[in-house]
């Protein structure tokens, strides 16, 4: 599990095809130290497990399904990523909880800075539509971002200067491709929704008030 704060923008050292999966090796000084073998990292935002570590940084797996529904296998050397460790009991919740599981992939429709800050405007698969709303989270890229607005074929997101300097959204461009991954909580309220789950009474009623002296 993750927040959505980006701890550093590594790089892709070397990617090699094999049958069903894509080995990568990633180059991360700043966060090396806290990764150990068997550890999650999200890598633009998805979940993928350190399988063996280097002197400045650790090697992965992205198996066929991670590489058919994110952006990774659009990835080479040189490229520069998003990364953060995943949560321990003693990490801040800055941002709000992120699994690393990808719901689609979304297009960047827009990007136009204003002063120090900039304006994202993303298209995202319609299916995703649904799960997204004004005030609530999402994660672009593995970045955990707040939706400003919301129109009938896209989202709209205010990138503050911090995310800019570290992050890759400093080079984010229209056309792009990025990974996204709708609110937790939002996914399960509109299963309950779907399934036919009726919201059930609280029970707190004015006897129960003044039981409990209120």
């Amino acid at each position: 599990m993750f927040t959505g704060i980006v701890r550093e923008t590594g790089t892709v050292v070397s990617k090699r095809h094999e049958t069903d999966l894509i080995r990568f090796e990633i180059e991360c000084p700043g966060i090396r130290a806290d990764i150990g073998i068997g550890d999650s990292i999200s890598i633009d935002g998805c979940d993928l497990t350190a399988t063996s570590l280097t002197a400045n940084g650790f090697k992965c797996d992205a198996t066929k399904e991670t590489i058919i529904k994110t952006t990774l296998s659009d990835l080479g050397p040189g490229s520069v990523i998003n990364l953060e460790p995943s949560l321990t009991p003693s990490t801040p919740i800055s941002g709000h909880f992120v699994l690393g599981h990808i719901d689609g992939v979304g297009t960047v429709r827009n990007f136009k800075r204003q002063g120090e800050q900039a304006e994202l405007v993303i298209d995202p698969p319609e299916d995703l539509l649904k799960f997204i709303a004004p005030k609530g989270s999402i994660t672009v890229a593995g970045v955990g971002l707040t939706i400003v607005d919301v129109t009938r074929d896209s989202f709209s997101c205010w990138v503050i200067p911090y995310t800019l300097e570290n992050t890759t959204f400093a080079e984010i461009k229209p056309g792009d491709k990025v990974n996204l991954e709708v609110d937790v909580l939002a996914r399960y309220v509109i299963r309950a929704l779907e399934s036919g789950v009726s919201p059930k009474a609280s029970g707190i009623t004015e006897e129960f008030l003044k039981k409990h002296g209120f």
